[in-house]
């Protein structure tokens, strides 16, 4: 028989319903709770993680609004992770009220408390006595958890969009079940033959170094402008395999035909927002000029894109003034009428017109 469970930490808590779960309720000095929780932030190259990464200047005011003259907060909202009677325990009498008992956090035993809605209230108060209550779930999953974070932070100011199109890819039974545009943007990210596989930013981390990929919400919008310049919005007879595997096709042509603006992309607006969008709208041109029985390649995309070789994407070029999306349409209008003078040219070269001998 092992050595039972040690819990050395105390709360005097009581039991009551949230809605429709239970939760206990207490409180504690801020330093306390700050050394036995943590936010599980979102690891974008695992996937695992659901919040943002910590605003200091944020936690840094709410540490110093709390010290002030009659400050005070709502509590703070924790989850119990872990198993009870292994990383935490309740004692409570019949009216509902006693101990929460919580483990010693270790290198190999990660701490208990996960941080649903504090995060910024605890960033900074690591030496800090002040009280504060709280509020705790009693052992939910972590896809449970995100889903109170998503319904508590949804329309929080300066929360990405991104990440929260990111949960809305996990809380749904299965990928194919969230919207076509979010759909097809999460796959890109996920799919090793993408040319944006796990480069796109998904709201947790900020990536470090010369890389800075498209968000997850400025992708999803970005192939919304496709779907619709294509008319694949509207045609449910279209699989969605040929849809997502024609855009992917004109991703991997697009790269190929401008290398040095793709891998390039802080010097470059390829894959910037206005870049994105209007090479979508014009992906969504191709596309609806091709037939519905064959599949688009690389190859096709790259012979069409070819013709706008010389497109500088500099961030210093032509179209370094154009942004948002009246700036992504200025920069697709332009390739179009490029690509349109080109195909012509084309033509003709192949065919030269008869000129008449008449006078």
């Amino acid at each position: 028989m092992g050595r039972p469970p040690k819990y050395p930490h105390h709360f005097k808590v009581m039991k009551l319903v949230c809605g429709q779960l239970p939760v206990v309720v207490g409180a504690a000095p801020a330093s306390v709770l700050y050394r036995l929780s943590f936010a599980d932030v979102l690891d974008e190259a695992l996937e695992r993680g659901y919040q943002r990464p910590i605003d200091l200047k944020h936690a840094r005011e709410f540490r110093d609004y709390i010290t002030g003259p009659r400050a005070t907060t709502i509590p703070l909202t924790f989850n119990l992770r872990g198993g009870e009677g292994r990383d935490w325990r309740l004692r409570l009498n019949a009216a509902g009220v006693g101990t929460l008992e919580l483990r010693q956090p270790a290198d190999d035993a990660p701490r208990v408390l996960a941080q649903v809605d504090c995060q910024h209230r605890l960033g900074m108060m690591s030496e800090s006595d002040v009280p504060l209550t709280f509020q705790c779930y009693l052992g939910l999953t972590p896809i449970e958890e995100m889903a109170v974070f998503n319904v508590i932070n949804g329309k929080a100011k300066g929360l990405s969009p991104s990440l929260l199109d990111f949960h809305t890819t996990k809380l749904v039974p299965s990928l194919e079940d969230v919207r076509l545009d979010l759909f097809i943007a999460k796959r890109l990210n996920d799919d090793n033959t993408s040319v944006w596989f796990r480069n796109v930013k998904l709201g947790g981390k900020t990536t470090q170094g010369t890389t800075r990929p498209v968000s997850l919400r400025g992708l999803q919008t970005a192939v919304g402008l496709y779907l619709q310049r294509s008319g694949l919005d509207s045609d449910r007879t279209v699989p969605v395999e040929y849809t997502y595997e024609a855009y992917r096709s004109f991703w991997r042509a697009a790269s190929e035909v401008w290398p040095t603006a793709w891998h390039s992309p802080r010097k470059h607006l390829i894959t910037k927002g206005v870049g994105v969008q209007a090479l979508s709208l014009l992906a969504g041109d191709i596309l609806r000029s091709e037939t519905r029985e064959s599949r688009p390649t690389d190859a096709r995309f790259a012979d069409v894109l070819a013709r706008l070789g010389t497109v500088d994407w500099s961030s210093t070029g032509p179209f370094s003034t154009c942004g948002g999306r009246k700036g992504a349409t200025q920069v697709y209008e332009q390739l179009a009428a490029r690509l349109a003078n080109a195909t012509i040219a084309g033509a003709l070269r192949a065919r030269p017109p008869r000129i008449s001998n008449a006078t």
